[in-house]
């Protein structure tokens, strides 16, 4: 009995622990993506989209759901955030289990987004690692970044 119990427990404590996210930053983030193959984009307004119709599924299985959008706003440039064109852009959200990513239909963010071959694709993951706040200490710290004037991590 007690083994059963044991093994119970380790079942629910690794459960509860399934997803852990680092508290997200943007210098950190900035680093990522200016290390990364990929080619990203900073980007500063709202996305407008037509949410997705839920369906029933099995949460135990990883999804992402993929949805056209269109982004207003500014991006990130040399002399900081600068007026953008209307930007097409495929917002990928991401599931792991029943965390899943998410945003808000025209809702303000400061997000770095994947410049690709075939457009650009927002990754909404569960620990939002590259979705903030549009609050003027994230603005100010990712054009330091993109100038080189300093790109500190907050501490937490």
């Amino acid at each position: 009995m007690k083994v059963m119990l044991a093994a119970a427990l380790v079942a629910i404590a690794g459960q509860a622990q399934a997803l852990s996210c680092m508290q997200s930053d943007v210098a950190r983030t900035f680093g990522w993506a200016s290390e990364a193959e990929e080619r990203y984009v900073v980007l500063l307004g709202a996305f407008a989209f037509s949410p997705p119709v839920k369906t029933q599924t099995d949460t135990n299985i990883p999804q992402s759901v993929r949805l056209p959008a269109t982004f207003s706003g500014k991006y990130l440039g040399a002399d900081g955030f600068v007026t953008a064109p209307t930007l097409d852009v495929t917002l990928n959200f991401e599931c792991l289990a029943h965390w899943c990513g998410s945003i808000s239909h025209d809702e303000a963010i400061l997000t770095f987004v994947e410049q690709t071959a075939d457009g650009y694709v927002l990754n909404v993951n569960p620990c939002h690692s590259t979705i903030f706040a549009p609050d003027d200490g994230y603005v100010q710290t990712a054009e330091s970044c993109m100038r080189g004037t300093g790109c500190d991590e907050r501490t937490f």
